[in-house]
């Protein structure tokens, strides 16, 4: 959905507000609309942030929330800028500048979005022609037909379309990442390898490049984290294998992906070093045997 709005005001972080009031719908939605600011905080921006306006004779669209990272940009952002550019012949897509990781720049290259504006925190933008594009689907909730549109229009728009044959099976490695990791990582690869896995470390691909590896992947395994949801690339019926610490349940994201998109989903919890430590956070003991087990 498209909020057309005039003359309001927006920050780096997605707010959108005018006259100390924000807009609803540029609030992240998780269960409820969470303020990032309420109207004190908006009053103390007004004093303390530069103010900058943009030009009226472009129209600017905005797509992003206040989470950033892989997950968020792809199954949240992505699919309202194809819904903007649907309807938009032209326009600026206004972006965090704390937006640098490589995916951010692949994927609008490979959707052909080129005039992009980079917000800077600390500044206070005005808009006289914004176009807010926003869902009301709750985080971690999806849209079969939303992901389908996603999928067929990032497939659709590489150089050569996978052919759509699953045989790959991946494990997605976080070997080098700086949390969530796999601390038997090696044995783990060891016997997946075995069964004829390939490791892969997604941060050493292109986003096209991923997309072609999961379009052709009947089987991937990997922890709790955002490369899972590389899943919308797999074919129908293909497998995914989730690895995370136990927990109430809390982090359903995955599941409820897997099942939206039809895919056979199965989870293996492990032992944390550190039960303390949130799902986000912890590092993890894998049972092999057990996971070997889950795969046969």
């Amino acid at each position: 959905m498209i909020k057309y709005l005039r003359n309001y005001s927006v920050l780096a972080d997605g707010a959108v507000f005018k006259k100390l009031r924000l807009i609803p719908e540029s609030m992240m939605l998780i269960g409820q609309r969470v303020l990032l600011h309420n109207w004190k905080g908006l009053l103390k921006i007004n004093f303390l942030y530069k103010k900058k306006t943009l030009p009226a004779s472009e129209t600017y669209v905005l797509v992003h929330n206040s989470y950033q990272g892989y997950y968020h940009w792809l199954l949240e952002s992505l699919p309202r800028l194809l819904e903007a550019k649907a309807v938009l012949p032209e326009f600026t897509l206004l972006l965090p500048a704390t937006c640098t990781a490589k995916f951010y720049k692949d994927t609008l290259r490979l959707l052909a979005v080129v005039e992009v504006m980079y917000l800077e925190p600390g500044i206070t933008y005005q808009i006289p022609d914004l176009a807010l594009a926003y869902s009301d689907v709750t985080m971690g909730c999806y849209e079969r037909a939303t992901l389908q549109r996603l999928r067929e229009a990032l497939l659709g728009a590489l150089p050569a379309r996978p052919s759509g044959v699953a045989g790959r099976k991946l494990y997605i490695s976080r070997k080098f990442a700086a949390r969530r990791k796999v601390l038997n990582e090696d044995k783990v690869a060891l016997a997946l390898i075995a069964q004829g896995f390939e490791v892969v470390f997604f941060e050493n691909y292109t986003f096209a490049e991923q997309l072609t590896l999961c379009a052709s992947a009947k089987t991937i395994v990997g922890m709790h984290g955002a490369g899972l949801a590389n899943m919308i690339f797999q074919p129908a019926d293909a497998r995914v294998v989730e690895l995370r610490k136990y927990d109430n349940n809390e982090n359903i994201f995955f599941s409820e992906l897997a099942h939206t998109l039809g895919l056979q989903y199965q989870l293996l919890y492990c032992k944390a070093q550190n039960e303390r430590d949130s799902v986000q956070d912890a590092d993890l003991f894998v049972d092999i045997q057990a996971l070997l087990a889950l795969l046969a």
